[in-house]
């Protein structure tokens, strides 16, 4: 009888732990920091601090023959990665709002 009465103790410590852990990983990720929501798609130039503009079309002229592999975005910049016929690879950052390239990195094999 007495093994059982200790077993009935321990079991309703445990209960009460448990209970005690749930409550406070409940609160925790209540009041956790929301992650950024992904960017939505930017069709129009974005004017600082304002609305975007009305919808235009930028004309960007590619390396010859070259074709998009992947756009990325970083730091209110497109990342572009761009990959030639002849295998060399290299990125292009342009600025959303000017439509204008502002560096373009050749990228090489380390030797």
């Amino acid at each position: 009888m007495r093994w059982l009465k200790a077993a009935v103790i321990i079991m309703g410590i445990m209960i009460v732990a448990m209970l005690v852990t749930i409550i406070v990983t409940i609160f925790r990720r209540m009041t956790a920091a929301k992650p950024a929501d992904a960017p939505a798609a930017v069709s129009a130039p974005l004017t600082p601090g304002g609305p975007p503009a009305a919808a235009a079309s930028i004309d960007l002229a590619l390396p010859a023959g070259a074709t998009l592999k992947e756009v990325t975005g970083a730091e209110g910049r497109l990342v572009l990665h761009l990959v030639t016929p002849d295998g060399r690879e290299s990125l292009m950052l342009l600025d959303p709002a000017t439509g204008k390239v502002t560096l373009t990195i050749a990228l090489h094999p380390a030797p």
